[in-house]
């Protein structure tokens, strides 16, 4: 692991998000703002405040220390509390520093796995398939009710089907769509992104199935790395990890205090 890795590895992960931002804002622009400060994305969500990746700076650096003020206020005057996540890096101590000056505290930690793992095994009670043209509401429906916000709206999600570079993942259980997962491709590191499984099926298999299919085809299209996020020593964590995954880094997860 170098320092360079780690950023490319988070990159993956900021280009999902952001893609998934922009294409929300420009269904709902009254729904999200984003701005740019340096090299950090922060977007503000007044209708969800308490969504992270809604309220959550992304690509924030040192170098980007000297925003850190203005980045802090921008949120202030919309009366939102930002989460940020702080890549290990040469400078951490003093963005660090600059972001509890500025009322900020660490609570928490996330981890990023990378790996190129071989064939990981599929429960055979689980089937999972690419998502078909056409599904794309079946899709944004499973994925909603997965992450229990099924009166969530699905058109962001439904737009999903449409980015050049993504493949979407259902997973069923006796015919029945139980889970969902998307992957993303960026400078040769395939991104296992955002899975949720309904909660009647959960405990089945599912995460499983759809971690040994997204690793089947990244390595099939040439990936060299695979990477994804979770909080750290969770259940995802540890899916992944079971899957041949290993924590390239964890993330420090700070948030505005009141």
């Amino acid at each position: 692991m170098t320092h360079e890795l780690a950023g490319k590895l988070e990159a993956a992960g900021v280009a999902f998000t952001t893609r998934w931002l922009e294409g929300w804002r420009e269904l709902a622009p009254e729904t999200v703002e984003l701005r740019h400060f340096g090299s950090a994305l922060a977007p503000a969500s007044h209708a969800l405040p308490e969504l992270d990746f809604a309220n959550r700076v992304m690509g924030l650096t040192p170098a980007d220390e000297g925003h850190v003020e203005e980045i802090v206020a921008f949120y202030r005057q919309r009366g939102l509390r930002p989460w940020f996540e702080l890549v290990p890096a040469p400078g951490f101590d003093r963005l660090a520093e600059r972001l509890a000056a500025a009322g900020a505290a660490q609570i928490g930690f996330h981890g990023v796995l990378f790996g190129a793992p071989d064939a990981v095994s599929e429960p055979p009670s689980v089937t999972v398939r690419r998502v078909e043209p056409g599904e794309a509401p079946l899709f944004a429906a499973t994925h909603l009710r997965g992450h229990e916000v099924s009166e969530a709206d699905p058109r962001p999600v439904e737009r999903w089907a449409a980015v050049e570079g993504w493949d979407l993942y259902l997973a069923e259980i006796e015919g029945e769509p139980a889970a969902t997962a998307a992957m993303s491709f960026q400078d040769g590191i395939a991104y296992l992104a955002n899975a949720a499984t309904i909660p009647a099926w959960r405990g089945r298999g599912c995460q499983t199935a759809l971690i040994a299919r997204r690793v089947a085809d990244a390595r099939a299209a040439g990936a060299a790395v695979l990477t994804s996020q979770a909080e750290f020593a969770s259940s995802s964590h540890r899916n992944l990890a079971r899957a041949g995954l290993e924590v390239a880094f964890t993330k420090a997860v700070w948030r505005l205090r009141r």
